[in-house]
């Protein structure tokens, strides 16, 4: 995925999102960009996300979600569910 700098940055700011849009919810987090409501991030919604927590730019955020996704999905559907992200930051 990314150097360990921006696996850290990456955490960081969404933990800020997340503590302060959320109170500290993750689960909410998780509802609220999942707008397929399949209980999935898929890519654009994990972009939404990146924007919402100031991650790289309009550019960037593409990429960003396709690391994201390769490193943290676990059976491969390309998107992100729960697990996989409580898997993640366990």
């Amino acid at each position: 995925m990314a150097h360990e700098a921006e696996k850290q940055e990456l955490k960081q700011k969404v933990s800020q999102l997340v503590a302060l849009k959320f109170s500290g919810d993750a689960q909410a987090a998780f509802v609220y960009y999942d707008q397929s409501n399949d209980k999935k991030l898929h890519r654009a919604e994990l972009i939404d996300l990146l924007k919402d927590a100031g991650i790289g730019n309009w550019l960037t955020r593409g990429s960003w979600a396709d690391a994201i996704i390769a490193e943290l999905d676990r059976d491969g559907d390309k998107a992100i569910s729960m697990d996989d992200l409580l898997a993640a930051t366990k």
